[in-house]
């Protein structure tokens, strides 16, 4: 009872829209979302759930759908696309209802391709989806193609056809992005393995690239922004030749969709991980306990904790609600406190000191002429999960690749080459690499080494300053 009751809950906050469509790759019928290697390093039970109780499968199957039937979970801080409205007058209980009584906060447009559909959001007839024949605008009244079976209630939440960006958000991504990126957004698609660096896999819910700080997630626009101008020095092309502004916006809530899919997953087997891991298994059996006592703590451990877990995945500061929505907020934009230092050679020489200094030390990393070969590029780092070596050296991101310090002579920077995005990248540091954040260095110090770091590609050697223009011809 309490499992069918903890499903009827998650059904009334998700709005299903179904979808089979094409794309690279793989085609709308046959594409999957696949799981991630850390949910397949729990053991079977955990990945598929014991009885009746879900597994992390069936827990983000439930609540974000498959390719083919996409869940649009309105708890997330996604623009699935359709109007919201409500039941406006109840029906009458007597009667088979053929009418309702509407009133929705946007225009109701009908497409000659497509039919009116409503789903109920809230109330007893939820999660049913009715077809409008005819809708009044101005009785406000929509006439069914057929008679509901559970009434609905006055005030009861409704929303016309949801998920339509969902819906032409997977379409597009399935022809544009999936080739690289992958159905799943993990960055496996069949062109993946030939790119240097490896497309981002969305699933960390981390963008390298935005103007949010440090601790923010990445805004619309940053998303936008990449998509509008592509990643300079990658094969991430610009997407304005193919895509509208109206469609850039819908893959935008579309990779954000697969990033929360991600994450919420991830946290789902963090969850997991310590007790119901294959290795802590073999710990646990090894210490004594048998694998059905392991497995009946995990049911135990699926019909109650892990429920109280799901809630807080969402809500609160931390919840992943809360941080996706606060990342649009005008707060977590960084904005200077001073306007840029004009670029003299006096800043660029004091940029120059601050580069080097033994407090901010770029040269660790980028070297001293800036061409991205400083001695950290020497080490061998450990993976902080694996607590292993890495067996290349160099420096590491999250989705463990090696990443070599961006070469300054060459002057491509991959989040931009505007002042102001050579500002973020210092201030907040580059998401998930080991480029850090200076948020505590004075505005006016991150603007000269802004200067600096744009005179690099126009010195004869660091630290002399650009070349002279030649001199004028003279005649004796």
């Amino acid at each position: 009872m309490l499992v069918q009751t903890q499903r009827q809950i998650a059904t009334l906050l998700t709005a299903v829209v179904v979808t089979a469509m094409s794309g690279c790759g793989q085609s709308g019928f046959d594409s999957h979302f696949v799981s991630s290697d850390k949910t397949e390093s729990l053991i079977k039970e955990a990945q598929n759930g014991v009885g009746d109780l879900p597994g992390v499968n069936e827990l983000v199957s439930d609540r974000f759908g498959t390719p083919q039937q996409l869940n649009a979970w309105m708890k997330l801080p996604v623009d699935f696309g359709g109007v919201s409205g409500s039941v406006s007058a109840a029906p009458e209980a007597s009667i088979a209802v053929e009418e309702l009584s509407l009133k929705f906060d946007g225009e109701v447009i009908q497409v000659d391709s497509e039919p009116l559909l409503v789903q109920f959001v809230t109330g007893a007839a939820a999660p049913a989806v009715v077809e409008i024949k005819r809708w009044s605008a101005e009785k406000g009244v929509a006439s069914l193609t057929a008679a509901m079976e559970t009434l609905p209630a006055e005030g009861d939440t409704v929303i016309l056809n949801g998920g339509s960006h969902l819906k032409t958000g997977r379409q597009l991504y399935m022809r544009h992005c999936s080739h690289c990126h992958g159905t799943s957004g993990d960055a496996a698609g069949p062109t993946a393995e030939y790119l240097n660096p490896r497309p981002r896999d969305y699933r960390h819910g981390v963008f390298k690239f935005t103007s949010t700080n440090a601790q923010s997630k990445a805004a619309r626009d940053d998303i936008r922004r990449v998509l509008q101008n592509g990643v300079p020095g990658t094969y991430m092309p610009s997407f304005v030749p193919m895509l509208k502004d109206n469609e850039l916006d819908i893959v935008v809530e579309y990779v954000r969709f697969l990033a929360l899919r991600g994450e919420f997953e991830r946290r789902l087997v963090s969850e997991l991980a310590p007790d119901y891991s294959k290795d802590a298994m073999a710990n646990r059996m090894a210490s004594g306990e048998t694998r059905s006592e392991v497995v009946n703590d995990l049911k135990e451990f699926l019909a109650e904790d892990l429920q109280d877990s799901i809630e807080g995945f969402m809500d609160g500061t931390n919840g992943l609600a809360t941080v996706w929505t606060n990342a649009n907020l005008p707060e977590a934009t960084i904005t200077p406190d001073a306007a840029r230092v004009p670029n003299s050679a006096e800043s660029r020489r004091i940029g120059r000191e601050l580069y080097l200094s033994k407090a901010i030390n770029c040269a660790d990393c980028h070297g001293i002429g800036g061409k991205g070969n400083g001695p950290q590029t020497t080490i061998f780092e450990k993976n902080v999960v694996t607590e292993t070596l890495y067996p290349e050296p160099g420096l590491h991101d999250v989705w463990d690749n090696v990443n070599q310090p961006r070469n300054l002579t060459l002057g491509i920077y991959r989040g931009g080459r505007r002042p102001i995005d050579l500002f973020c990248r210092i201030q907040a540091g580059i998401k998930g690499t080991r480029m850090p954040s200076f948020k505590n260095l004075k505005h006016e110090d991150i603007w000269h080494i802004v200067n600096y770091v744009l005179s690099i590609p126009f010195e004869p050697e660091p630290g002399k300053g650009p070349t002279p223009a030649p001199a004028a011809a003279t005649t004796p």
